[in-house]
């Protein structure tokens, strides 16, 4: 559900402060296990593979040069941020992935994500030592992080990433289809399967037909919001139905992705849902979905991404190696909220280092759309 930028709308929106957030007193020790226990799961991807991958979004379906255009009739309640000047434009980086910690088949469903890197942002940073230039937003195909926040996912989530690490993937794709028909039953009386396995029930279709999520949310300058981006062009919208056909190998959804920009480009529409109140659209949980009914989601901007090559092995290791994609490398309007962005944080931080010491490559933060290569 969506709603027009109309500067004419009287709603309430809950006014950014840092007093919205409020961390539980053990907050730091969960972060500091969570962060010890994904690392043992990067040292275990690391000597399996022989080269150091991200222990989330492991693998890449494909990477984009495109650009974001900020709607030129925004009220003045949405021009806050990234989004304050009508019609700007910039560049954008963008990496598709399934958020696995290792590299599974396409044929394998779950969680699809795309990062996004904007280019040629300035202003005041979220973090007071980042000095780059860009604003990363990280997006996943799903409204609501599966774990309220960072004490729920050590006490439940963790036992999931370690399980998840070491089960194969035939093995994933027969408890996906028991979990499917379970769940069907369990309908009938009123009663479903825990969010963590429905991920594996749900249908495989074409990434680039996926509505993306912050799933937590951010500061959207004067106010707090959550992002989406959604797929805007009938070119997307028309691979809505399509799944990933059984025979298609185990980068299917790479290899749709490609086929796909060949021939043709794609729009998406970034949109904002903003806070009214801070009880019913909580802040430091991220389990509990925001109801679109009292604030939807408003346009704000396109991002365009035009014919190209979209997995050169160039480029695929450019997105894979060098770049990092963090919400916290962020300008201090869009600044990541609540216990699972500040547990992302950490994560990201401990992921990105390990991955880019161990590969011996630099991580550069682009500057230029020129610096994709082709």
């Amino acid at each position: 559900m969506t709603d027009s930028a109309d500067p004419s709308m009287k709603r309430s929106y809950v006014a950014y402060s840092s007093d919205l957030e409020r961390p539980r007193p053990d907050e730091d020790e969960d972060i500091a296990k969570i962060v010890k226990v994904l690392h043992g799961n990067n040292e275990r991807a690391f000597k399996k593979y022989k080269h150091a991958i991200r222990d989330a979004h492991a693998k890449s379906h494909g990477v984009l040069g495109g650009e974001l255009t900020v709607y030129p009739d925004l009220p003045d309640h949405l021009r806050q941020g990234l989004f304050a000047t009508p019609g700007a434009t910039y560049p954008v980086i963008a990496r598709l992935s399934s958020t696995a910690g290792i590299i599974r088949s396409d044929q394998v469903p779950g969680v699809r994500a795309i990062a996004i890197k904007v280019l040629g942002v300035h202003g005041p940073r979220a973090l007071p030592d980042d000095q780059a230039t860009t604003q990363d937003f990280v997006f996943v195909n799903k409204a609501e992080f599966p774990f309220a926040d960072a004490h729920d996912y050590s006490k439940k989530g963790m036992l999931s990433a370690w399980l998840l690490a070491r089960t194969p993937d035939t093995a994933l794709r027969l408890t996906g289809g028991l979990m499917g028909r379970a769940a069907r039953v369990l309908s009938l009386v009123g009663a479903s399967l825990p969010s963590t396995v429905k991920l594996f029930t749900e249908p495989n279709t074409h990434i680039l037909a996926q509505t993306f999520n912050t799933a937590a949310p951010l500061r959207y300058g004067d106010y707090v919001a959550k992002i989406s981006v959604a797929p805007l062009s009938t070119s997307v919208k028309e691979l809505r139905l399509q799944q990933v056909r059984r025979d298609a190998g185990p980068d299917a959804q790479r290899d749709m992705v490609v086929d796909f920009f060949r021939s043709n480009s794609a729009e998406y529409e970034v949109r904002a849902q903003l806070c009214t109140d801070p009880d019913k659209m909580p802040i430091e949980d991220a389990k509990v979905p925001w109801p679109e009914s009292d604030s939807p989601y408003i346009r704000v901007a396109t991002i365009t991404f035009p014919v190209q090559n979209a997995d050169s092995p160039q480029r695929r290791a450019y997105a894979d190696d060098v770049l990092s994609f963090n919400s916290w490398r962020s300008l201090a309007d869009h600044r990541p909220l609540g216990s699972i962005n500040r547990l992302k944080n950490e994560v990201y931080k401990a992921s990105s280092r390990f991955r880019h010491e161990k590969n011996k490559v630099s991580e550069i933060e682009p500057t230029d759309i020129a610096q994709l290569p082709d």
